[in-house]
């Protein structure tokens, strides 16, 4: 069963990546950034927040309706993941060589490719041309420990990582000597959101709520996430509080058809979140390193939502999104591959024609969108049917 909001879901994210990257890694762009151009291209760090949310229900929906054992999950996943991972490492490498870009060492070549590259550098950094696999490094480490809880005690198991996931939110905060245990910390503690995910899925019958709310609690996600609370730029606490907020938005995005108690259904308004958006609102003054302007206009959006409280407006959003939908649903097929390869696509035109941004972005749209389209449509596709045989 495919969730059509959940799909909407990973589009958007994929996009603001995809955006993101470009704003803030095209000479052109870099040299000319408007206050515009830097608000909308610094939301990277909230899609991948989406990315980890959505792996977590989506594994969790995957496991339950095919009932995968440890065995068969780790191969679907290595399947799914390492095929195209690889090939775009192969194509980034071969861009620094095009390029004439020397800045990644070996260490970064390494760490890229055994899936231990974080932003953090505590192992190895990742490589400067495809920087977003260090989210594969968190993602990949989260299925090789979720592989180990399936079976017969499951529930203990998942009840320990939780444990450890907690422990390891305080230890986050603490500056470690040793590299590989501030390694494992920092895996543990993201998995919090991994495992936010997997268990909204897992109680998504016990919630409801509306397009609405959905909408307003997405429209905080920006003011939150820019909370600098703590002297760490990656504050795994304003990342839960984000998941947290992302709560309405998956609830919807996951509501069917499924015939649910009533009695027992906890219904989410945006009442809920009002509390929520004018302490971050608070604190924003204060705890945010952003502009002026910038802390305004994410203090507006969620003011500038309750506008859907107006079923007509709802509706009007609706069916634009009807209008996309086929849009939307054909980049979600390809968001993985786009995920990865669009930042090596964006390093090579830039350093090639610097000064030609109209160039620049057709370029880049039209290679970034083929390459993607190649590989989950016909390089994926014949790989899957080659080890399903």
């Amino acid at each position: 069963m495919k969730y059509k909001y959940l799909e909407y879901l990973r589009a958007f994210a994929a996009l603001v990546v995809f955006i993101n990257h470009i704003v803030g890694k095209l000479p052109y762009l870099i040299l000319h950034k408007s206050l515009v151009l830097q608000s909308i291209g610094a939301w990277g760090t909230e899609a991948v927040i989406i990315f980890f949310l959505l792996s977590g229900a989506v594994i969790n929906h995957t496991v339950k309706k095919y009932k995968q054992d440890t065995k068969v999950f780790l191969q679907k996943r290595a399947i799914r993941i390492l095929p195209i991972y690889y090939v775009c490492i192969i194509l980034t490498i071969l861009i620094d060589y095009i390029t004439n870009f020397h800045s990644n060492s070996t260490i970064n070549y390494w760490g890229s490719i055994f899936f231990v590259a974080t932003l953090q550098g505590t192992i190895a950094p990742p490589l400067s041309t495809i920087a977003v696999v260090w989210s594969l490094s968190f993602e990949v480490f989260f299925y090789l420990v979720f592989s180990f809880t399936i079976g017969k005690y499951q529930g203990i198991l998942l009840r320990i990582w939780i444990f450890v996931a907690f422990v390891s939110l305080f230890l986050f905060y603490i500056k470690f000597e040793n590299k590989l245990l501030s390694y494992f910390i920092f895996m543990f503690s993201f998995s919090s959101l991994w495992l936010f995910g997997y268990f909204i899925y897992e109680y998504k019958n016990k919630f409801r709520t509306t397009f609405s709310t959905a909408i307003f609690a997405f429209s905080m996600i920006p003011l939150i996430n820019r909370l600098q609370i703590s002297p760490q730029f990656y504050d795994i606490l304003v990342y839960l509080v984000t998941a947290f907020v992302c709560l309405p938005i998956f609830v919807y995005s996951l509501s069917g058809n499924e015939k649910v108690e009533t009695n027992n259904i906890i219904r989410i308004t945006y009442l809920h979140y009002i509390p929520i958006y004018l302490i971050s609102a608070g604190l924003s003054i204060f705890c945010s390193k952003s502009m002026f302007i910038s802390k305004l206009m994410y203090m507006s959006l969620p003011l500038i939502s309750l506008l859907l409280l107006n079923s007509e407006i709802e509706f009007r959003i609706k069916n634009c999104l009807k209008k996309i939908d086929k849009f939307l649903l054909f980049t979600a097929s390809i968001s993985y591959a786009l995920y990865l390869i669009h930042m090596p696509i964006i390093f090579l035109f830039g350093r090639l024609l610097p000064n030609s941004l109209l160039l620049n972005l057709c370029l880049i749209i039209i290679f970034s969108f083929a390459i993607s389209t190649f590989l989950e449509h016909y390089f994926q596709k014949r790989i899957s049917k080659f080890f399903n045989k």
